[in-house]
C-alpha cells in the first residue's frame, strides 16, 4: 500500500458559500507531499512554492507561513505545474493522509479547477490525523466550543499532537514540508497503537 501525506499553505481560509475554483477562494502558496510505503519508507517527495498569477499573499497569511508575495513570485512555480506534480503522486497513492484533510482537499480541488483540470479527482480513501487524534490527545473544548454547547475534545494542532505522542516541540510549523513530515510521524505512531488504517 502506498500512502500520500500532503499539506498546503494558503492565502486564507476556504469560503464555503463559493464554488470550488471561484476567484475568491484562497490560493495555495505552498504544497508539500510525501509518498511512502505502508512502513513509512519515503519513495517520493514534492515541496513547492506557487507563483502568484494576478493574486497576492495577504500579510496576515504571510505572518503565519512566512511566504510573502515577493518570495512566492521569486521562487514559485506555476500553479498548473504544481497541480500536475501533485496529481501524478495522487495517482500512485492508495491512501491520502493529512491533518485537517477536508481543508487541504478543498484547496487542491480549487487548484485543479484553476488549472482547468476539474476532472482530476483525489483518491476517496483518506485518513485525517486531526480527527483521529482528537480523542487520544483529548484536549478540553475551547470556550467558544463550550458556548456553542460542544463538549467533545478540541481538534488538536500538529504541534499538540507531536507534543502528545513524542513529548517534543514541533520546530518550523506552518512550513508545508515540516507539517507533512509531522503528519506522517503522527499517522505511523497511531498505526503502531492500532488507531490508524
Amino acid at each position: 500500500m502506498s500512502i500520500l501525506f500532503f499539506d498546503t499553505e494558503t492565502t486564507g481560509l476556504a469560503k464555503p458559500g463559493l464554488p470550488t475554483g471561484h476567484e475568491d477562494q484562497p490560493h495555495c502558496v505552498q504544497l508539500a507531499a510525501i509518498l511512502t510505503d505502508d512502513q513509512g519508507q519515503e519513495e517520493a517527495c514534492v515541496n513547492v512554492i506557487i507563483r502568484p498569477d494576478g493574486w497576492t499573499v495577504p500579510e496576515r497569511a504571510a505572518a503565519v507561513h512566512g511566504i510573502t508575495t515577493e518570495k512566492a513570485a521569486r521562487y514559485g512555480i506555476r500553479e498548473q505545474v504544481a497541480s500536475v506534480l501533485f496529481y501524478d503522486l495522487t495517482s500512485r497513492a492508495d491512501l491520502l493522509v493529512a491533518h485537517n484533510i477536508q481543508f487541504d482537499r478543498q484547496i487542491v480541488a480549487t487548484m485543479y479547477a484553476r488549472a482547468k483540470r476539474a476532472e482530476w479527482k483525489l483518491p476517496e480513501a483518506q485518513f485525517c490525523t486531526m480527527e483521529a487524534a482528537a480523542p487520544l490527545v483529548n484536549l478540553p473544548p475551547t470556550p467558544r466550543m463550550r458556548a456553542a454547547g460542544i463538549i467533545k475534545p478540541k481538534a488538536p494542532k500538529l504541534e499538540e499532537c507531536i507534543q502528545h505522542f513524542y513529548g517534543e516541540a514541533l520546530e518550523g510549523a506552518h512550513d508545508a514540508l515540516v507539517d507533512v513530515r509531522a503528519c506522517a510521524r503522527i499517522y505511523f505512531e497511531m498505526k503502531r497503537m492500532g488507531k490508524a488504517a
